[in-house]
């Protein structure tokens, strides 16, 4: 989440040893062995007897942070501690004459608490996030004061990060320029992105607690990636894009920089349906991640059907954490678009539905923390405030104290310093893993020579790095480079196999030590141009070689299904087939990044065989930077063109602030995204269903 409220109508709402092993062919990690899942030692840590171990992702981890964890850890299921973002920071009832004091706090206000999580941001420029307009430093110095002052009211830390779009110089919310892969090595804006890091990694050597101890903080960078509204986001990075990215900021933070007192979450949004497949698809991996989180937010007024879907998806998500020895956690939770002034909020008691709901679940109810977001003043806020000298109470405090009084609930009050700080605890050491940097799965290279890079981990101990291609049996070496940290060489392709044709790269590491151990990885590599669509087509669906190639261009939002379909089909040989169902989420969709110049074209059509349903399907286009869309019905089941002018198109219902624009032709020059959603309809027949769409092109 984040200053600006973005509802969008479309938007996303297992034995241990073959679970480990199957997530890390997936996520791409070569791996000796699954790492058990489990803790070892005592279930209590704390100051005397034997220290707990824990497997976290920093073994250097300082003692406060492995501590922290084995806190997280023991907590879940005891009580979910309550989070607020930037909690000192901003407030309704801050006064405005006097500066931030680190102190003042609406929930402290409203409750007579702080909450036992508070939740910070290193902000666009790395730099921090505070009031006003300070210079770099000045915001600096201000967010360690902060976060400082926080951690002797007591808590714990979580820290998002923001970023500005590195290539453009845009905000988080610009999704042009193929970021990702232009700030991961070998990137022309990697330099950019580790100056970003650098800044990081100063904040997280600047905050210390009371003894000069740095203080642990939960780093969640990246988060929402499932959702498309973030230059990170799904749309405009791969799955191995994604996890590269997300393996190079720990390694880049931990190995380079000597950070050792954050532990590293993974936080998409929901929903999921209670299903992990999408939930993982992009999962970095164990050796990575210390908390596996999850980002919902509310437009339903906490229906039944919402609340169903959390509760499933925080139990699958615990569920997985309990069998990879990680902690879950509701990262972020709210009323979409934030809560409405006094009269304008149609449940009063939606904090603790909401608290109950997930109490009353024995999976769900072991996430460690739920955060919301920050209240920046009556505009926009997140917690219900009491009475100010311009404000009457808020409408939804009686029923949030209600909250801070629940058994179920926990805040900063309950907390216990040497519990969560002083534990006694371990880290085990990494089994040996390998991962590929470049080129990543599924990658498409389209010059006839290639830098492979693989990273190895301290564990690891290589007499040798080799790398195949195909069927070819002939060893290409890797040259360790000390710079880098990485194994290195030059792939030579040769221009006459750009052909457009899928090889295997295979990466092995003979290691050191007694019998003959290896780590192996291989990545799928698409090798030349994909030939290229008529202008103005978003997809004919001839080009994708089978499901898989589909799926790996087609981002999902939610949970769904979509395949190549024979019959029926519009034009040529291919549709696509999208499957939905609603037991827990109330709409799905997918999208693909696009780009072009459709500035000579009046209207959109498309091939569609809707499926009786009447659940609301939505086409949006995102183009100069606004969502743009348009509704085909889904009465009835005939096939045929359906043809939308462009002027028809609206901006989707959640922006309000260009409710009344148009699409003109600078925006048909300016194309980011194009989306195809449905919607739950309160008059739709079915629960789940499928529909066919080809031909989607403009004219």
């Amino acid at each position: 989440m984040h200053r600006r409220s973005f509802s969008p109508s479309g938007r996303w709402q297992g034995a241990v040893a073959a679970f480990a092993a199957a997530a890390a062919a997936v996520v791409g990690l070569g791996v000796l062995t699954p790492v058990a899942a489990a803790d070892s030692g005592p279930a209590d840590g704390r100051h005397h007897g034997k220290p707990k171990t824990v497997r976290i992702v920093d073994p250097d981890a300082t003692p406060e942070t492995r501590s922290l964890f084995s806190y997280l850890r023991d907590q879940q299921g005891k009580g979910i501690l309550f989070g607020h973002q930037q909690d000192t920071e901003f407030g309704v009832t801050f006064d405005e004459s006097a500066e931030t004091d680190g102190f003042r706090s609406d929930v402290e206000a409203g409750v007579g608490d702080h909450p036992a999580v508070f939740g910070w941001d290193v902000g666009h420029d790395g730099w921090g996030s505070a009031p006003g307009e300070p210079t770099p430093e000045e915001n600096f110095e201000h967010t360690v004061e902060l976060i400082e002052r926080a951690d002797r009211i007591g808590g714990i830390h979580t820290v998002t990060a923001h970023m500005d779009n590195f290539v453009t110089g845009g905000d988080f919310y610009d999704t042009d320029g193929n970021v990702v892969e232009r700030i991961l090595p070998g990137g022309d804006h990697h330099a950019a992105f580790n100056a970003y890091l650098d800044r990081v990694a100063k904040l997280a050597h600047a905050a210390d607690d009371k003894d000069g101890n740095p203080i642990p903080m939960v780093f969640r960078p990246f988060h929402e990636n499932s959702g498309s509204w973030f230059w990170w986001g799904a749309a405009h990075a791969s799955p191995s894009e994604f996890t590269e990215l997300f393996r190079y900021t720990v390694e880049y933070l931990r190995d380079t920089k000597d950070v050792h007192n954050f532990l590293y979450s993974y936080s998409p949004g929901g929903s999921y349906g209670g299903t992990d497949d999408v939930y993982m698809r992009t999962y970095p991996g164990d050796a990575f991640v210390d908390v596996l989180g999850y980002d919902n937010y509310d437009d339903s007024g906490a229906s039944q059907q919402w609340l169903d879907g959390v509760v499933a998806d925080l139990g699958m998500i615990a569920r997985i954490a309990e069998e990879r020895g990680k902690v879950s956690a509701f990262t972020e939770f709210g009323i979409s678009g934030a809560l409405k002034p006094n009269g304008g909020n149609s449940e009063l008691r939606w904090y603790t539905k909401v608290l109950d709901a997930i109490a009353a679940d024995p999976d769900a109810s072991r996430s460690a923390w739920m955060l919301t977001w920050v209240n920046f003043g009556t505009e926009q806020f997140f917690v219900p405030y009491p009475a100010t000298a311009d404000e009457e109470e808020h409408e939804l405090l009686p029923d949030f104290r209600d909250f801070h009084a629940r058994p179920a609930s926990v805040f900063s009050a309950e907390l216990d310093r040497r519990d969560v700080y002083d534990r006694r605890v371990r880290a085990r050491d990494h089994e040996p893993y390998l991962h590929i940097v470049s080129p990543t799965d599924n990658q498409r290279i389209t010059t006839p020579e290639a830098t492979v890079r693989v990273r190895l981990s301290d564990s690891a101990q290589p007499h040798e790095v080799h790398y195949t291609v195909g069927d070819d049996p002939a060893r290409r070496p890797l040259r360790y480079d000390r710079d880098t940290g990485y194994h290195t060489g030059i792939w030579e392709i040769g221009a006459e196999n750009l052909d457009n044709t899928v090889t295997e790269l295979t990466v092995t590491a003979e290691l050191r030590g007694p019998g003959r151990r290896r780590l192996e990885l291989t990545n799928r590599i698409v090798l030349g141009e994909k030939p290229p669509l008529p202008p103005g087509v978003v997809d004919d669906f001839e080009g994708h070689a089978d499901d898989v190639a589909l799926r790996a261009e087609y981002s999902p939002y939610g949970t769904n299904t979509i395949s190549l379909s024979q019959d029926p089909r519009g034009g040529g040989e291919n549709a696509l087939k999208f499957d939905y169902d609603f037991t827990y989420q109330t709409y799905t969709g997918i999208g693909k990044r696009i780009e072009g110049d459709w500035s000579a074209y009046d209207s959109f059509s498309l091939w569609l065989r809707p499926d009786g349903s009447d659940h609301k399907l939505v086409l949006q286009l995102v183009a100069g930077g606004v969502a743009y869309e348009a509704y085909p019905s889904m009465a009835g089941t005939e096939a045929g063109e359906v043809t939308i002018p462009f002027a028809d198109f609206r901006p989707a219902p959640w922006d309000t602030e260009n409710a009344g624009r148009r699409i003109s032709g600078e925006d048909l020059r300016n194309l980011s995204q194009f989306n195809v959603f449905v919607n739950q309809a309160e008059g739709g027949t079915t629960t789940a269903g499928s529909f066919h769409v080809d031909d989607l092109r403009a004219h």
